[in-house]
């Protein structure tokens, strides 16, 4: 039997932080998976940039943009009718037709990727991070314009149409099931994995205080690594801040991540609090540094809405970094966090103040090191599930003509 020859899709921009971390991840062990079972895979991304970071860890990828067709193919697949069409006249994709030149037989997408909508012969597999928009549909990040309706379109069929589903929790494998009615032995659960540049990232004081000059820091200081969205929740953290300061505790934070929309009113919350000077605003920051931030941070504090699981507290963990986390999230943290009320501002007042108890960050620390173990076992399981379905697939790609 021929080996299997598998799509990567690495469709994230590196700016976008976590969604780009752990596509990668997910690249890396699948050329190991690739490797042991005798199959192959071919990696692509829209972005050269991307092409760039992949050398260096060996990974020679295929640009592969989206042009005006698939667009128009895209447009008309939200449409509707369009589907009538493409069967009367088995239209393919500029994409897919692509991808089939390419001698490719299943396309693996890393994240929930709308070009899925783009393949009529081709399975594959898809990557669903989480169904916030079902969660929080409140933020006009998963419901204006019509996003919450085209994510729906995407979930929907991406969820039933997919020969495997990955998901990173249970919960959305209930949530998946429940909501849109997916095959439940179809899902692979794989939990994040901290950034393959945190793994990496080895202490070096002298580094470590290099980076952090860059930026004008010295350790000690709060850290939030998120884009600015509204839904990332800034504002409930500069509040608690605010109350802090009124209890005559000054704590400094450092923020980092690309702008989306929600920096000008995190600004003037700052100026209206008053906490211009404690607060440094970053904005990106090269992966390659982020481990210097987290051991620069006395805790990593995240009062993020969305979930249920996300990559940063994982990061902190990593590096021995204390998590002050959404108790919205606890299935993720366990016991290896301090949690609080992401609506309460003096909530996470409180839990910042309760990280100074005695004890508190070495038990923090070694909680997040037996945490890590815990969902390092966990992806275990998953990946050699993965395996199983497969080889499943590809034994019955076998019965076809290719």
């Amino acid at each position: 039997m021929r080996p299997l020859r598998l799509a990567v899709m690495l469709e994230q921009a590196v700016e976008v932080g976590g969604g780009f971390q752990q596509p990668l991840n997910d690249l890396l062990w699948l050329r190991h998976w690739a490797a042991k079972s005798g199959n192959e895979i071919v990696v692509y991304s829209p972005y050269p940039k991307t092409l760039e970071i992949l050398k260096e860890f060996g990974v020679a990828a295929r640009l592969r943009k989206f042009g005006v067709l698939d667009y128009l193919f895209l447009f008309l697949k939200y449409c509707g009718p369009f589907d009538l069409v493409q069967i009367a006249l088995k239209l393919k994709s500029p994409f897919e037709r692509a991808l089939i030149r390419d001698g490719i037989d299943v396309v693996h997408f890393t994240s929930t990727s709308k070009r899925h909508l783009l393949l009529s012969e081709l399975p594959f597999i898809i990557t669903i991070f989480d169904g916030c928009h079902r969660d929080a549909p409140e933020f006009p990040e998963v419901r204006t314009f019509g996003e919450f309706e085209r994510r729906e379109i995407l979930f929907g069929l991406a969820s039933t149409k997919a020969a495997v589903v990955i998901v990173n929790a249970p919960e959305l494998v209930d949530d998946l099931t429940r909501r849109y009615a997916m095959e439940r032995d179809r899902a692979v659960c794989i939990p994040f994995s901290p950034s393959t540049y945190i793994s990496q990232s080895t202490p070096d004081a002298e580094a470590d205080a290099a980076a952090l000059a860059k930026y004008w820091l010295e350790p000690g200081y709060l850290f939030y690594p998120a884009q600015f969205w509204p839904h990332k929740n800034h504002m409930t953290l500069l509040a608690a801040l605010a109350l802090l300061r009124e209890r005559g505790i000054t704590e400094r934070l450092v923020l980092c991540g690309s702008d989306r929309g929600g920096r000008d009113k995190i600004n003037a919350a700052i100026r209206s609090y008053g906490l211009s000077d404690q607060i440094s605003i970053i904005g990106f920051v090269e992966s390659a540094e982020l481990g210097a931030f987290y051991r620069g941070a006395p805790a990593l504090v995240m009062p993020s809405y969305f979930g249920p699981t996300n990559l940063p507290p994982l990061e902190a963990w990593a590096v021995g970094t204390p998590v002050i986390y959404p108790e919205a999230f606890k299935a993720q943290a366990g016991d290896a966090a301090i949690l609080f009320d992401y609506d309460n501002p003096r909530s996470l007042a409180d839990a910042i103040v309760g990280l100074r108890a005695e004890g508190m960050r070495e038990r923090l620390r070694a909680a997040g090191e037996l945490r890590l173990a815990q969902f390092a076992e966990e992806t275990a399981a998953g990946r050699q599930q993965f395996a199983q379905h497969m080889a499943r697939l590809k034994n019955r790609l076998a019965l076809m003509p290719r």
